[in-house]
C-alpha cells in the first residue's frame, strides 16, 4: 500500500506546471549533528516537507527565486532564498528564548509561542515513551505546572483524573479536555466509585491515546487559552499533535520495552501477635489481638505478584513531496499486581497527508484500538481482593488457603464473616472482563483561497463499544444469590465533530499585522447501554443470562448536540505588541430554548526586549495579560421529567425520576483573569515564566435535597460561586550548553487556592459522595472544594480531649478534618548528555492536602498495623478529661482504644487521616546511543534503563498525634484514589501503586 501511495505522489509531482527546480539539502545544528523532523516550507504557501533521520530533505520549487522557511522546536527559524541553487544546506541555531517554535493552540491553529497572550506549556513526545504506564496520562505527573494527576484504583487501564488550576464544577466534570490533532476526543469517565463502599471503576478515553504516536503536546491551562472549545474547554485543554509522514526514503522507528512492576508502598504490619482476642489465641478470631507467637511477616506482600509488562511499537514513514504516509502498530501487555488482572491493547494507526494541488491539501487518519482488561479489582470497603487480603490475621499462613474451597464447594476461611472472604476465593471464583473496540477517524481538507486566506474543513468520528461481563460464584458473600450472579451488557459511544474554519493573515502597512480565524462547528454525542443482570442462576455457576432465576434489564440512552460559531483576531505591531480577542456562541440541546449562550476573551502581550533597549544580558522579556469567559452546559434530560420502565406485575411498571428537573437551566460560566511575565537572561542560560490567575465559576448546576412531601427527593438548580486563584512558576536553566557534557534543568511550581463564595439561600453544604464510613468530601459555603468531614475526638470548651467513663475517647461531631487538594505542587526535571550517554531524572511532590484511610481503620481494628503493638498489656492513660471535667485516670489497652475509634467498617475519620505531603524520585532514565558506521542500515539506536516511582524522599504523617504513640507515617501512596470523579481524598481497599523498572530499546533505520 505504501508503494502505491508513493507512486501516486510521484504522479502528482510530475504533473506540476511551470518551471521547476529540485532542491535538496541537509539541516544540522551548531555541532554538525543532523536534525530530523525539521519543517521545510515554501514561503507564502502551504507546500512543504520535513527532514528525515539524517537531516536530509528534498523539495521542488516553481522557480529559483522562491525562499524556503526552516523551523524546528527549540531553534530559531530561518528564511533562505533558493536563488537558483539545487543544494541548500542549513545550520539551525538554538533559540536563546526557546520561544521561536510554533505552538499548536485551540482548534489546531498554529501560532508563534512568543505572541501568545496566555500561559501554555509544552511536552515533547519523547518525554512520554521512555518511562511508561498503561495510562500514559499518569506519566504527566510533575512535568506541568498546575496539573494534578490522580490514579484510579482498579489496576492497569484505570481511569485517571487530571485537573488544571483546581476544581471548578461542584456536580460536573473537572477533568481537562483532550484534543488530538485539533479535534476533541471522547474522554468520558463513567461509573466511577462515589462512596467508600466502593465498586469497580470503568476506563476513561484518554488511556487509549498511544504515546508512541505523539509528536508534541501543548497544555492550554486557562480559559483564555481554551475558550474556543467552549463548554468542553472550561477545565483546560491538553492539545496533542500526532506524527505525520515525511517525504523521502522510507524510515522506520521501533520502540520496544519490558518492565517489572512491584508494590511501591504497603502498610506497615506488626509481626509479634497472632490471631485471637483479649491477649488470648483463638483460631476463630477475625483479628490479631491474641498472644505473642509465630507470625508470617510476608503473608500480605507475597499475595501480590511482580507484574511483567511489555510494549512494542513500530512506526513507518515515507512518501513523496506531495503525499506522505505514517503507519504504526503498538502492542501493550500489562500484568497487574493482583494475579489474574491483565490488560492487552492493540493500536493501529494510519495517517496520510497529501498536497493535491499547490492550493489544496488533505489530511486523513484512522486509529483503531482493541483493548481487553481482565479482572479489574474492586476498590472500597466491600468484599474486594484488597480488603479480603488485609483482613488476614498475622499468624495465618495464606499458603494454606490457596485451596480456597471445601470438598462441597463452600469457601474456606479462617473465621466466620458476613462480608469478608478468603482472597483466593475472590481471585478464582469471581471474574470480570472489560473489552473495548474503538475507531477514531479524522478527515480534513485545507484550501488556499488567496495568499492571505485559507479555509479548512474537518470531520471526525469517535466510536467505541465497551463490553462488560462480571460473574460471582455461588457462595460469594454480598454479591451472589443462590447459584451465583452474572451481568453482561454493552455500552456504545459515538461522538462526531465537524467544523469549518477560515484563517487569514494580512499585513497592514509596514509595522502592523492582523491574523484572524472564524467559523462554525457541531458536536454530536450519543450513548446507549443494553444488557442484563442475573441475580441467581438456576444451574450453579452457569454464567449465562439464559439461566437467570431473576433477570433485570440494563439499559440507558442519551443524546446531545452542540452547535457553535466563533471568531478570533490577533493584531500585532512591529512583532513586539500583540492584542487578541475572541468570541463564541454555543447552542446546546441540553439547555432550554433558545439553547444559546455567548462568551468572549481578550488578551495582550508586549515583548519588552524588542520594544525597549534593555541590558545585553537580558535575552528576552515579555509581559502578558488576558481575560476570558467560558461556559459549561450540563448532561441531557435535566429539563423535563423522565420515566423508567421496570419488569413485573402484568405489564410492568413505569416510575418517574425522583429528581425535580429545572426547565430554566442556565449554563455554568467561568470567568478568569491572567497575568504573566516571561524572562530569559544570558542568552537563555536562565529563564523564569510566572503566571497569576483568578477565576470565578457561577451558575453551578447542583442537585439538592427536597422534603419527601414534595413528591421528589431532590431538585436540580443553578446556584453557587466557586473561586480559584493561584500562581505558576516555571524555571528553566541550561548550566552546561557547550562541550561534551550538557545539562538542562527545569523546575515547575504551582499554588492554587479555592474558595466557595456562596451556594444557595437554603442549602449551605453539598456532599461530593454518598455515605460516610470514614470521611466524605463536601463543598460548603465559606469553605473550599474538597473539604473533608468525619467523626472527631470530642473536645471540651477549653480544647481538651474528652474520654468516657471507661477511659476511651468520646466521639465528637462530624466536623472538618482537612481538604484533599494539595496546597502546592513541585516538579524538578534534569537531563544530562555526555558523549553517547543520556541521563535524566524527575523529582516531584505535593505539599498539603489530606487522605483519610478506611484501610488503616480496618487494620487498626484487627490489630494488624504496626502501631497497634504498643500498649497491648494495658496501662495506657490518655491525657484527657472526663465529661465532668475531671482528669482521666482510667487505664486502657491498645485493643480497647483501636476498636473504639475504628468501629470496624465505620470509623472515626479524624484518627485515620494523613497528610498527603510527599516527595519522590518519580522517574529515572539512563540511556546509551549506540554508534554505527555512516553507511550502516541502522541510523540510530538507544538502549535505556528506566524506572518509575523508585522511592519516597519524604512522606507525611497522621494529622492527629495520639498521646502515647509515635508519629504514624503515611502508609499508602496518596496518588491513588478510589476513582477518577470528584469523590476524592479516600483510601479504602485501594490498590497499591507500583514501582517500575525496565529496559527500553529504540531503533531507527
Amino acid at each position: 500500500m505504501l508503494f502505491v501511495i508513493m507512486l501516486l505522489g510521484a504522479g502528482f509531482a510530475s504533473a506540476a506546471v511551470g518551471q521547476e527546480l529540485n532542491v535538496t539539502g541537509k539541516v544540522v545544528d551548531d555541532n554538525g549533528a543532523a536534525l530530523p523532523g525539521v519543517n521545510v516550507l515554501i514561503k507564502g504557501s502551504t507546500k512543504g516537507t520535513s527532514t528525515d533521520v539524517e537531516g536530509a530533505y528534498a523539495i521542488t520549487v516553481q522557480s529559483g527565486s522562491e525562499s524556503l522557511v526552516f523551523s524546528f522546536i527549540g531553534y530559531a527559524s530561518q528564511d533562505v532564498a533558493v536563488g537558483g541553487r539545487s543544494v541548500v544546506n542549513v545550520t539551525l541555531k538554538e533559540d536563546a528564548t526557546q520561544l521561536g517554535e510554533v505552538v499548536v493552540t485551540a482548534l489546531g491553529i498554529e501560532r508563534s509561542a512568543k505572541t501568545l497572550t496566555y500561559a501554555t506549556q509544552q511536552v515533547s513526545g519523547k518525554q512520554l515513551t521512555d518511562v511508561r504506564d498503561a495510562n500514559f496520562v499518569n506519566t504527566l505527573s510533575g512535568k506541568v505546572a498546575g496539573l494534578v494527576v490522580t490514579q484510579g484504583s482498579s489496576g492497569p487501564g484505570s481511569a485517571t483524573r487530571v485537573t488544571l488550576r483546581g476544581n471548578r464544577s461542584i456536580a460536573g466534570n473537572n477533568n481537562a479536555l483532550f484534543v488530538v490533532d485539533g479535534v476533541p476526543i471522547d474522554n468520558s469517565v463513567r461509573s466511577q466509585v462515589s462512596s467508600d463502599f466502593g465498586g469497580v471503576n470503568r476506563s476513561d478515553g484518554a488511556a487509549n491515546i498511544n504515546p508512541d504516536d505523539i509528536e508534541s503536546m501543548s497544555i492550554l491551562k486557562g480559559p483564555a487559552a481554551s475558550a474556543q472549545y467552549g463548554s468542553r474547554g472550561a477545565n483546560g485543554v491538553i492539545m496533542i499533535t500526532t506524527k505525520k509522514g515525511k517525504s523521502g526514503k522510507i524510515s522506520t522507528d521501533i520502540n520496544s520495552g519490558i518492565s517489572m512492576e512491584s508494590p511501591f508502598l504497603l502498610p506497615s504490619f506488626q509481626n509479634t501477635y497472632g490471631q485471637g482476642a483479649g491477649g488470648k489465641s483463638s483460631e476463630n478470631a477475625s483479628g490479631s489481638w491474641g498472644a505473642a507467637g509465630t507470625t508470617y511477616p510476608d503473608n500480605i506482600k507475597n499475595f501480590y505478584r511482580n507484574g511483567i509488562s511489555t510494549n512494542n511499537s513500530i512506526g513507518v514513514s515515507g512518501g513523496s513531496e506531495n503525499i506522505q504516509t505514517y503507519m504504526s502498530y503498538t502492542h501493550n501487555k500489562n500484568q497487574g499486581l493482583i494475579p489474574n488482572n491483565d490488560l492487552l491493547r492493540h493500536t493501529l494507526n494510519l495517517r496520510i497527508n497529501a498536497n493535491l494541488t499547490k492550493r489544496l491539501s488533505v489530511d486523513g487518519k484512522i486509529t483503531y484500538i482493541n483493548q481487553d482488561i481482565k479482572n479489574k479489582p474492586f476498590s472500597g470497603e466491600n468484599s474486594g481482593p484488597i480488603m479480603n487480603l488485609l483482613k488476614t490475621p498475622r499468624s495465618v499462613d495464606l499458603n494454606d488457603y490457596k485451596n480456597y474451597q471445601t470438598e462441597t464447594g463452600s469457601p474456606r476461611y479462617w473465621t466466620s464473616s458476613g462480608i469478608y472472604m478468603n482472597p483466593y476465593w475472590t481471585l478464582n471464583k469471581t471474574f470480570g472482563r472489560e473489552k473495548r473496540d474503538r475507531s477514531i477517524i479524522l478527515g480534513s481538507a485545507k484550501y488556499e483561497l488567496a495568499s492571505w486566506l485559507n479555509v479548512q474543513g474537518r470531520i471526525s468520528y469517535d466510536t467505541y463499544v465497551d463490553g462488560y461481563e462480571r460473574g460471582y460464584a455461588n457462595g460469594t458473600l454480598l454479591y451472589a444469590a443462590a447459584g451465583g450472579n452474572y451481568e453482561n451488557f454493552d455500552g456504545k459511544t459515538l461522538e462526531r465533530n465537524m467544523d469549518l474554519i477560515f484563517s487569514g493573515n494580512n499585513k497592514l502597512g509596514e509595522n502592523f499585522g492582523l491574523t484572524y480565524n472564524f467559523g462554525a462547528g457541531q458536536t454530536y454525542n450519543k450513548y446507549s447501554e443494553v444488557g442484563a443482570t442475573a441475580t441467581g442462576l438456576s444451574v450453579v455457576d452457569k454464567f449465562d443470562l439464559s439461566f437467570a432465576t431473576n433477570l433485570t434489564r440494563v439499559s440507558a440512552f442519551s443524546e446531545k448536540e452542540l452547535q457553535y460559531v466563533f471568531g478570533t483576531a490577533s493584531f500585532s505591531f512591529k512583532d513586539y505588541l500583540t492584542v487578541d480577542g475572541s468570541i463564541r456562541n454555543d447552542w446546546s440541546s441540553a439547555l432550554p430554548n433558545p439553547y444559546s449562550y455567548t462568551y468572549a476573551s481578550f488578551g495582550a502581550n508586549v515583548i519588552l526586549s524588542e520594544a525597549l533597549r534593555l541590558p545585553s544580558w537580558i535575552s528576552f522579556a515579555k509581559l502578558r495579560g488576558s481575560w476570558a469567559q467560558v461556559g459549561n452546559d450540563t448532561s441531557p434530560y435535566q429539563l423535563d421529567p423522565s420515566y423508567a420502565f421496570t419488569n413485573g406485575g402484568v405489564n410492568g411498571y413505569i416510575s418517574r425520576s425522583t429528581t425535580l428537573p429545572n426547565s430554566a437551566m442556565k449554563p455554568e460560566i467561568s470567568a478568569a483573569t491572567e497575568f504573566g511575565l516571561d524572562f530569559r537572561i544570558l542568552n537563555g542560560l536562565l529563564g523564569v515564566d510566572v503566571t497569576y490567575y483568578n477565576s470565578n465559576t457561577t451558575n453551578q448546576i447542583l442537585v439538592l435535597p427536597l422534603p419527601s412531601p414534595s413528591g421528589f427527593s431532590a431538585q436540580t438548580i443553578n446556584a453557587g460561586k466557586v473561586n480559584n486563584k493561584g500562581i505558576e512558576i516555571i524555571l528553566t536553566a541550561n548550566p552546561l550548553k557547550n562541550g561534551p557534557l550538557t545539562w538542562q534543568s527545569n523546575v515547575n511550581f504551582a499554588r492554587n487556592t479555592n474558595k466557595v463564595i456562596y451556594l444557595h439561600e437554603n442549602f449551605k453544604k453539598v456532599s461530593l459522595g454518598s455515605g460516610i464510613r470514614t470521611a466524605t468530601p463536601v463543598v460548603a459555603e465559606g469553605g473550599s472544594f474538597g473539604d473533608m468531614e468525619g467523626y472527631t475526638w470530642l473536645k471540651d470548651a477549653q480544647g481538651r480531649y474528652v474520654v468516657t467513663a471507661t477511659g476511651v475517647p468520646a466521639v465528637g461531631p462530624i466536623a472538618p478534618i482537612g481538604n484533599y487538594n494539595p496546597k502546592f505542587t513541585l516538579g524538578w526535571s534534569n537531563t544530562f548528555n555526555y558523549k553517547k550517554f543520556v541521563f535524566s531524572f524527575l523529582v516531584d511532590g505535593r505539599v498539603g492536602g489530606i487522605v483519610t484511610s478506611g484501610t488503616e481503620a480496618n487494620l487498626a481494628f484487627d490489630g494488624n498495623s504496626d502501631y497497634t503493638e504498643e500498649h497491648r498489656e494495658g496501662g495506657w492513660v490518655l491525657p484527657a478529661v472526663k465529661a465532668d471535667g475531671s482528669e482521666n485516670t482510667t487505664a486502657i489497652n491498645a485493643e480497647t482504644f483501636w476498636q473504639t475509634v475504628s468501629q470496624g467498617r465505620y470509623s472515626w475519620g479524624e484518627f485515620f487521616t494523613y497528610s498527603a505531603t510527599n516527595f519522590r524520585l518519580r522517574e529515572v532514565t539512563l540511556g546509551y546511543n549506540i554508534p554505527f558506521p555512516s553507511n550502516f542500515f541502522l541510523k540510530n539506536a538507544r538502549l535505556s534503563f528506566t524506572a518509575r516511582n523508585l522511592f519516597f524522599l519524604y512522606r507525611g504523617y497522621a494529622t492527629l498525634d495520639i498521646p502515647g504513640l509515635k508519629k504514624r507515617k503515611l502508609p499508602f501512596d496518596p496518588d491513588m484514589n478510589l476513582g477518577a470523579g470528584n469523590f476524592q481524598g479516600l483510601d479504602y481497599g485501594n490498590m497499591p501503586s507500583s514501582r517500575t523498572v525496565g529496559l527500553n530499546l529504540k531503533l531507527s533505520f
